[in-house]
């Protein structure tokens, strides 16, 4: 099966978030959230986001069934993250919020794709998700 250019990026971004998101604790400076007014969730919101957005883009034939299926991977995917977490015991904390966040990233991003399908002719221009000459 070879894989076409959205579908690289939309695997690049899914290992981009397992890697970030299961790296050690101690390597990221230490600082406050709480003072940044929820910036971690803001980012898994952006990150999940993301992630169903470039799925959707990957997905040659997006119909509706393919969108529940990828909003539903997306949820699974951030709340196996959250385990892998608790898991690895490497400084990472276990949190409800987070899986929230990342469950409105997914469900966000799904309700986005008709905005996102309205504009891909546009992204197909500036973005590398097609084959030159389509």
């Amino acid at each position: 099966m070879k894989l076409n250019r959205a579908q690289i990026f939309a695997i690049i971004w899914t290992a981009f978030i397992a890697s970030s998101c299961l790296l050690p604790a101690a390597i990221f400076k230490p600082f406050s959230f709480q003072s940044l007014l929820g910036l971690d969730k803001i980012i898994h919101l952006t990150l999940y986001f993301f992630f169903v957005q470039l799925w959707a883009l990957s997905n040659e034939n997006l119909t509706q069934k393919n969108k529940v299926i990828i909003l539903i991977s997306g949820i699974i995917y951030g709340v196996l993250i959250e385990f892998l977490q608790s898991a690895l015991n490497n400084g990472r904390s276990f949190e409800i919020d987070d899986m929230i966040a990342n469950t409105m990233g997914c469900i966000l991003g799904t309700m986005l794709l008709t905005i996102t399908q309205n504009m891909l002719p546009l992204l197909k221009k500036y973005l590398p998700f097609q084959k030159k000459g389509n």
